[in-house]
């Protein structure tokens, strides 16, 4: 899995932060699919991954909507989770 996202993804540029990552525009290298990268680290070894972003992923992983962002797979590396969503050229901020 660690290798999955390099060999998979090409991190392009960052488009955002929250409190619980860094989100990268990122592609797909075989499909060319334009995606969001949210990269998310996690608490500790022993802690592991956070109930908010397990919340999110479960959650996510099981709408199907076409108002709702899909999330596309889910990686880790190092301490780090990724989390790949279809990309949106804007979010609710803006």
């Amino acid at each position: 899995l660690a290798l999955e996202i390099e060999v998979n993804y090409t991190k392009l540029e960052k488009v955002g932060e929250d409190t619980y990552g860094v989100v990268y525009k990122g592609g797909h290298k075989t499909t060319g699919q334009v995606v969001a990268m949210k990269k998310t680290r996690l608490e500790s070894e022993v802690e592991g991954v956070s109930n908010t972003v397990i919340w999110e992923v479960s959650l996510l992983k099981e709408l199907h909507h076409p108002n709702i962002v899909s999330l596309q797979d889910v990686l880790m590396q190092d301490s780090r989770l990724y989390l790949i969503f279809e990309f949106l050229s804007m979010d609710l901020k803006k």
